[in-house]
């Protein structure tokens, strides 16, 4: 700068001297000049006039930092200037501001240093090419988890798992993994936990990242609160989150007014639930469902075997075995219902059901108790007779035994052929009075389209459901006409009397012993009651145990005599139903671990952006931790002086009491409150800084206010604009304390 004399007739110039911003003293003809520097950049000593245009203010942008500029400053000729008061040797002075430097005269352009553009260090985590993808990459995973658990209630699970116990090939346990196509694929023993192991390892690496996230803000925390200033050493110097446990080291950050990593912490607790959650996600459960429709063959078909009526006697044995031991009804029976039979679907599955609409013969017993009129004719005869809708009969007993029972025609006015004619059980005990019973039963047969569920394994009947008559419409009708017409017209076959014609002795021998064993499988029924055989007289029971032996004989006749060998093999349409294990998605666990990813996403997001602006004036240069990053910033300072004899933590926590400290984002340094320079590297507040005062909840919503505030009724603010002079400070004056 130049010092023009205050005399304008002369074009007189003193000795100019070149002052470097970054100096803090210098020499002027010998003389020591003081760098207490006024607001407006002001100097003055002894007497002599010295001027420099204030500190150009340093910027710092995110990524990059910019150093002072050393500047040559033209040379400026200030008129009608006052002489310095020689009682305190200074001079005042004034120059124009310096959003007005066309004011200024300038002899030249100045010559610039320009600092090559250094990028400041910041973590990965930080980035927000990291956090941003991490942040989607969650709320997603939680849109998806809904999506999958509705599609996962709609196809009733997601997968088909099928456990091969041991492959004879390969001599190794094997998985066998069906999905929904129907396709199967199978995997060895050491992949049985694929389908778990998918969503526990995301989870861990949703947790790893969130962890790396957190022990990255908690390292740069003390540089932050240093940054900011006025930093006692517990909240920086001595500071370290990295060694404290996540239990409760938001605990001691809320302490220290440290919400960002109070809250990184907290939600580091949160991520542990993610693995326990996603474990649970996945679960297996055996459920019933539907496969694709297959076609398989007919192989019986309503029609009239005339061949072979009654030619089996184990229809009767069956009849009365069940009744005894509980048996179930045999293959494609179901009284009072005999479908035609099918192929069975067993290369799909063994293990489930298959559903057809076939046709089904109803075969109905029409059993009824009638009352008996007793007469005994002499002692120890009776003769009994009962009567129903024009049918009756009479039989006579003698007391040769306690216990007589039989099956016999009635006697009806229509005059039915015998085959077809009602039929009679009849019982009678002497025990412990004389009693008799009649159950009169008429058996009739109809014909139904039926869908009809039969196990694939057994060819049991699990259900049955009536669709219609049967027509000659009805599929498989080709040779149901001698059934609906003649010669059987429809009537049922009541399975005690044949039609014969010359019969022979064997004939007739089935005859007899069908007529014997009816009853007497009705009778050691009523023996098994809990009522006994007495107790069924009374109860009237014989009606209900005549109609259940009965009715399984009847249906077991319907199936080899109302059911013809199909000999056109036509295709039939079979729904297969099994039981598979199918891995599903867990309401609970999917609802849960969605809440936890959302509220992980938007924390994360808050977290960051806050993080964002409190650390904006933070220029480091490299990653903090080492000892070398300790001596960059703390060598040659009057913190390491104040360090240079303390060993232990007790001895550093006394020598950096009642101490504050910051750092320069000019030279980053740490300074301590009352060394040159402090209160120039103040920098603004920060939203966080703000928060340490204030709940962020007011933080948000003045925010918000400056937002819907329009723009031309905002008060202007420029960190360029110059303050208004001060007097300089005396150069023997230590800088004050505020």
């Amino acid at each position: 700068m130049h010092f023009p004399t205050t005399d304008s007739k002369t074009s007189t110039h003193r000795e100019a001297v070149n002052l470097s911003i970054e100096e803090r003293t210098g020499y002027l003809g010998g003389t020591t000049i003081s760098n207490e520097v006024g607001e407006q950049g002001d100097v003055g000593y002894g007497g002599q006039e010295v001027y420099s245009r204030p500190s150009p203010m340093r910027y710092f942008s995110e990524d990059s930092a910019y150093t002072k500029e050393e500047l040559r400053m033209p040379d400026e000729k200030l008129d009608n200037i006052p002489t310095a008061d020689p009682g305190h040797n200074v001079q005042f002075a004034n120059y124009p501001s310096r959003t007005h430097d066309s004011q200024v005269p300038k002899l030249g352009n100045p010559p610039v240093m320009n600092t090559p553009v250094q990028k400041k260090w910041l973590p990965w985590p930080l980035r927000a090419y990291f956090w941003i993808p991490l942040v989607v990459f969650l709320t997603l995973a939680a849109i998806g988890l809904e999506i999958a658990l509705h599609f996962s209630k709609k196809n009733q699970g997601i997968v088909t798992v099928d456990l091969v116990i041991f492959d004879l090939l390969n001599s190794q346990l094997v998985l066998s993994i069906g999905w929904p196509s129907g396709k199967s694929v199978k995997a060895t023993g050491v992949l049985h936990y694929v389908y778990t192991l998918p969503p526990v390892a995301v989870a861990a690496v949703i947790a790893a990242l969130w962890a790396w996230t957190d022990i990255e803000i908690k390292k740069m925390q003390p540089y932050i609160d240093l940054v900011h200033g006025n930093s006692p050493a517990r909240r920086s110097l001595l500071l370290d989150y990295t060694r404290q446990n996540n239990v409760y080291v938001w605990i001691s950050a809320t302490l220290n007014k440290h919400y960002l990593v109070a809250f990184t912490a907290l939600m580091v607790l949160v991520t542990l639930t993610v693995q326990p959650l996603a474990s649970a996600v996945l679960v297996v459960k055996s459920t019933w469902i539907q496969l694709p429709d297959t076609t398989t063959t007919n192989l019986r078909s309503i029609g009239l075997n005339q061949n072979l009526q009654f030619n089996d006697l184990t229809w009767a044995g069956y009849a009365a075995a069940s009744v005894l031991y509980d048996l179930p009804s045999p293959a494609f029976i179901k009284v009072p219902y005999t479908i035609a039979n099918f192929e069975l679907p067993q290369t799909i599955t063994r293990n489930g059901t298959a559903f057809v609409n076939t046709n089904a013969i109803k075969s109905e017993t029409g059993c009824q108790t009638v009352p008996v009129q007793m007469l005994e004719t002499s002692p120890g005869v009776w003769t009994n007779t009962a009567n129903s809708n024009g049918c009756s009969i009479t039989w006579s007993v003698v007391n040769t035994t306690q216990t007589l029972f039989g099956a016999d025609l009635l006697t009806c006015e229509t005059g039915s052929p015998p085959q077809f004619s009602p039929v009679v059980f009849w019982f009678f005990s002497y025990v412990p009075s004389p009693m008799a019973s009649a159950t009169f039963c008429n058996a009739s047969i109809s014909l139904w389209e039926v869908n009809a569920g039969v196990d694939i394994a057994t060819g049991n009947v699990t259900s049955i459901t009536e669709i219609r008559p049967f027509s000659q419409s009805s599929s498989f009708s080709s040779f149901a006409a001698n059934v609906t017409g003649p010669p059987l017209n429809g009537h049922a076959y009541n399975g005690i009397r044949f039609s014969l014609t010359n019969p022979d002795q064997f004939v007739l021998g089935r005859q007899n012993a069908t007529q014997l064993q009816l009853p007497a499988a009705i009778y050691q029924a009523a023996v098994n009651t809990p009522e006994g055989y007495q107790g069924s007289f009374a109860n009237n029971a014989f009606s209900t145990l005549s109609n259940q032996v009965y009715g399984l004989y009847l249906a077991l006749v319907a199936r080899e005599v109302y059911l013809l060998p199909d000999p056109l093999n036509e295709d039939i349409t079979v729904q297969v139903r099994t039981f598979q294990d199918r891995v599903w998605l867990s309401d609970v666990a999917v609802h849960l671990l969605t809440a936890v990813l959302l509220v992980l996403a938007f924390f994360g997001t808050m977290i960051q952006i806050l993080h964002m602006s409190d650390r904006r004036y933070l220029n480091l240069m490299h990653e903090p931790g080492t000892i070398a990053s300790a001596v960059s910033i703390g060598a040659q300072t009057g913190l390491g002086a104040a360090l240079a004899d303390s060993q232990t933590e007790e001895q550093m926590e006394a020598a950096l009491k009642n101490r504050v400290f910051r750092i320069d984002p000019a030279t980053n340094k740490i300074i301590m409150k009352g060394e040159p320079g402090y209160e120039e590297a103040e920098i603004p507040s920060s939203p966080m800084t703000k928060l340490r005062r204030k709940s962020i909840i007011a933080v948000l919503q003045g925010r918000r206010k400056a937002d819907l505030e329009p723009e031309e009724t905002r008060t202007p603010r420029s960190p360029l604009s110059p303050k208004g002079p001060k007097s300089p400070k005396s150069p023997s004056s230590p800088p004050k304390e505020t």
